[in-house]
């Protein structure tokens, strides 16, 4: 049994290094609690029955869901990687990086962006039906406003968690590699969304990586997540 289980470990464990272990391994770990816990039927099922005379309250569960998100992939997994890897935290992306880069690539992928989103909706209506999430934030502009706050909080700690955590922590080991890796989950997350949306999900995926790459941070994405969740919520209650 000893030289067996230790045939295992030279089999399996032999080459495995630190920091890769830790986030692929927390990564799965991070992502089934984000998405066990910071869902919107969480505060429907336990907090719902408490803000029920509150102003609005239909979109608190929205609110939940977008900060919460900040807690399990944004907040966790700068903790797991200050206390399990030796890589500084501005490693993963926290910083401006190159700019130029990340600036042109910012207003070129928004302009060219306006008009997919006008077609999309055009052509696949179902997006007016999903977006946005919180219908009732669209009767004035002030909490639109806020609510859209809140999605950026929710798109900064998405963008994190793939273009940073993971991409970043993963790019020692696995090069190039580790954009398709990020990819993978990142497309998965998009399952129930639009079917446009959740192919070109994997699309979006890799040139995002590639330009947390060449900028060396995941904020140009999260720029420019932000302003395409923004953008759709803006066309879909205008039609």
């Amino acid at each position: 049994m000893k030289s067996y289980l230790q045939r295992l470990k030279d089999t399996y464990l032999t080459g495995w290094g630190r920091q890769e272990t830790v986030i692929l391994l927390s990564s799965a770990l991070l992502l089934t609690l984000h998405r066990k816990y910071s869902r919107t039927r969480i505060f429907r099922t336990h907090f719902a029955d408490y803000f029920t005379d509150f102003p609005l309250s239909e979109s608190y569960p929205y609110y939940y869901w977008f900060l919460s998100t900040a807690v399990t992939l944004f907040l966790f997994p700068i903790l797991v990687g200050f206390i399990g890897t030796k890589m500084p935290l501005k490693e993963y992306g926290i910083r401006l990086g190159n700019a130029r880069i990340g600036l042109i690539v910012t207003v070129v992928a928004v302009v060219f962006m306006i008009p997919v989103i006008l077609a999309a909706v055009v052509i696949y209506p179902a997006f007016l039906d999903k977006y946005p999430l919180s219908k009732v934030v669209a009767i004035h502009w002030k909490p639109f406003l806020l609510y859209q706050l809140a999605y950026g909080v929710y798109m900064f700690s998405w963008e994190f968690f793939f273009r940073g955590y993971m991409l970043f922590g993963l790019e020692k080991r696995f090069g190039n590699y580790s954009i398709l890796i990020q990819t993978i989950p990142f497309a998965v997350m998009h399952f129930s969304k639009p079917f446009p949306e959740a192919i070109g999900s994997i699309l979006a995926g890799v040139f995002l990586g590639v330009l947390a790459f060449e900028t060396r941070s995941f904020i140009y994405g999260a720029m420019i997540h932000w302003f395409v969740a923004m953008t759709m919520d803006i066309v879909a209650i205008s039609f």
